[in-house]
Formats: structure tokens, sequence, C-alpha cells
């Protein structure tokens, strides 16, 4: 059993025992201890689902996919199991303490998994792992240290909290997952906040260089809009401290009338001095940029149905994000479009508890400027059409 699966084994059990202590509990004054254990929340989260590409690939692989890889398979996506306490400056000094773990089991956890903690290929990966204190002026200065998931993207690692089944190319593609490091939070006033952060760089527990990445970003909501921007910048590169890369990252949220939501988010990104060690003829190195933007629309028919339709254009300039997962190579440009039209339907959602359960049918068209989707001979075409049925139910105590 390896670190990280002992890891899970000892927070699994710190739950039992946790329980137990709140059963046994007798009437009268909770003591501390009783008191903190109350005050962490518990969740789970499983993501199934079953997909086919009209393509019917030779390798059965759906090609510049992220989590949705596999063709004509059912998967066991993921299974989450998190445990949060939320520090409040209310209630007295304990109560400005808190944290986050969360235990992901998978396929989709291989995906994810930030280079230097556990194996390649264990699917389990500890998404988070952060302390988290306020310092207590004026709205509260939140501090994190640990493992914690981007400020970047609109959408999430997380199913439920995404209104598609397959993710972007702008999620896969364009930014990071997670960063391991320290992160703090201002909120200005209720309709603006601020977050700044110093971390080991993208998807890195183990830094691979000596330099060290930052992170910003601001956020305003004034309630039918919310709009942030948020921007990392550090060096990404093996053994390499100057070379920067550079990412600014929108997202915009607009709902107009009840029921309806718009979303937008763009990306652009660049990075100096990337070496192309196979790059046809003579090895180069060259600044390389690459950028994106997707849009959504959602539309709340009623409460347990809901339509979402994601349409997007993502460009890898020069090779160095997309391209290397297909046979084009690293070098080799590549223009990538895609349109999602997702069906949810929550067909229990007036009976507790399973008003979590989560049902989406998803149709997916990718597009692309180069023959980069394979069919059932093994070849390669411009095109890759999929079908896709998800259940998902989450559950937090």
């Amino acid at each position: 059993m390896n670190r990280l699966r002992k890891i899970a084994v000892l927070v699994i059990l710190g739950l039992v025992f946790s329980g137990g202590v709140l059963r046994a509990e007798d009437e009268g004054e909770e003591e501390g201890l009783i008191k903190f254990l109350k005050s962490i929340r518990a969740s789970f989260f499983i993501d199934t689902s079953y997909l086919y590409n009209f393509n019917n690939p030779q390798s059965g692989d759906n090609q510049l996919r992220v989590f949705d890889i596999d063709h004509n398979d059912f998967n066991v996506h993921l299974f989450e199991l998190a445990l949060e306490k939320t520090p409040t400056m209310e209630g007295g000094f304990a109560n400005l303490i808190g944290g986050r773990v969360d235990l992901d089991f998978g396929e989709d956890a291989d995906i994810f998994a930030a280079a230097g903690l556990g194996d390649t290929d264990d699917e389990f990966d500890l998404q988070q792992a952060f302390i988290h204190f306020l310092i207590p002026v004026e709205n509260g200065i939140g501090v994190i240290f640990g493992k914690f998931v981007t400020l970047h993207g609109a959408e999430v690692i997380e199913s439920e909290d995404n209104y598609n089944f397959s993710r972007s190319f702008l999620f896969g593609f364009a930014i990071p997952f997670t960063h391991t490091g320290a992160r703090v939070h201002y909120p200005f006033s209720e309709n603006a906040d601020f977050y700044v952060g110093l971390n080991n760089g993208w998807d890195n527990v183990d830094d691979n260089n000596d330099g060290k990445t930052i992170e910003t970003r601001l956020g305003f909501n004034f309630g039918v809009f919310s709009l942030g921007i948020a921007g990392i910048f550090g060096p990404e590169q093996d053994n390499r401290d100057g070379n920067w890369r550079e990412l600014i990252d929108i997202v915009a949220i607009l709902t107009p009338v009840e029921r309806l939501t718009l979303v937008a988010n763009l990306d652009f990104a660049w990075e100096q001095d990337v070496h192309f060690a196979d790059f046809d003829g003579p090895d180069i190195t060259k600044d390389v940029n690459w950028w994106g933007v997707a849009g959504y629309v959602v539309y709340d028919f009623t409460e347990t149905v809901r339509l979402a339709i994601r349409g997007e254009f993502f460009r890898d300039d020069d090779g160095v994000r997309a391209a290397p997962a297909t046979v084009l190579g690293v070098g080799q440009a590549i223009d990538l479009w895609e349109i999602t039209p997702t069906l949810e339907l929550r067909p229990f959602a007036k009976y507790k508890p399973l008003d979590n359960l989560v049902v989406r049918v998803e149709y997916r068209h990718d597009d692309a400027d180069e023959d980069v989707f394979e069919n059932d001979d093994g070849e390669f075409e411009d095109t890759q059409d999929t079908i896709a049925v998800e259940f998902m139910y989450y559950f937090s105590l």
C-alpha cells in the first residue's frame, strides 16, 4: 500500500471514529473536541458514464478529450470523499482555523494528478489538502497552505459543478488543474474580492525548478452579473528558472432573466523559449502562445430539466498544448472547434435523499483544421462525434 492509500485509509478511519464519538456523546455541555468534529462537513460524489464514438476509433481512444477518453465503454470516472471545516470570525478563536481534504478515486484521478505525489497509474489522487485560517482584520483575511485547485477556468474537476458532461478544450489544454503553495484571499465587500498566491507551478507538488509561480484573481459579483479576471505567471520548464509561462483567464456570468444563464470564458497564454526537441529539421527554441474562447447557454425549463449548450474555439498556435496529444506531434499548430448540447435531468428532485441524483445525456461534435481524430481503420479525419450518458450522485452531511 503506497503513501497516498495509507492517507486515504487514515482519513476514512477518522470519519468512522468521529462518528462513534458523536453517537456516544452524553447529554450536557459539549466538549471542545466534539464541537470541532461537528463543524466538519463531510461529502461524497460519484460520477459514472457510458460513451460511444461514431468514428469507432481502432485504438478505442477518443482523441483530444480530457476525462471521457474511452470509446464504447462504461466508466467510473470519480468517487470523491471530501472533508472540510470552513473558518469563520464568529464563535471564538478556534473557529478561525479550518481546512479541507479531497480524496479522489477513479480513472479521472490519474489524469489530473499532480507530479510528485503518488503513482501515475493507481487511480487515486489527493486532489486537495490544505490548512485554511482567517486573520481577523476587517472582513477577514483568508490564508491557505497546501494543495488546492486552480483559480482559472469556467469548469472544474467535479462534473456536478459543471453544465456539461465532457470538459472543454480550454479546461484540458489552456489552464492548470491544481497548485501546491500558499494563497491569500481578501473580500473587499459582498461585491468584490481578491486572491494572490505563490506556488510550485502548474500541477506540481514537487517543483521542477528553483522558481516560483504567482497567481492572482480579482472578482466582482453584482447579482445578475459576475466577472473574474485571473492571472498566473512563473517558470514551468524543467530545471529552467528564467523562461516564464503566463496565462490570463476571464470568466463572465450573466443571468439576464430567470432560468437563463450565459457564461463566457476567454484564455490567452504564452511561454518564453520553449525547446522543440522533435520538430522537423534542426531543434529550435521559440516563444509560443495558445488561446481560446468558450460560451455557454444554460436554460432551466423546470427544477428537474436543464439544457446546456457549449461552443468553443481553441488555437494551439505553436503546437505545445493540444498538438502533442495528436498524431501531429510537438510544433504543429492546430485549431479546434466543438459544440456540445447536454440535457440534464433530476428525476427525483422532490424526494430526499434521491434529489441529488443527476442524469445527463450529451451529444458532442469536434472539428479540427487537421486530421487528428481516429476512425475504425486506424486512419485520421478532421471530425469526431460522440454521445454519452452520465449518472451522478452527491451527498453531504
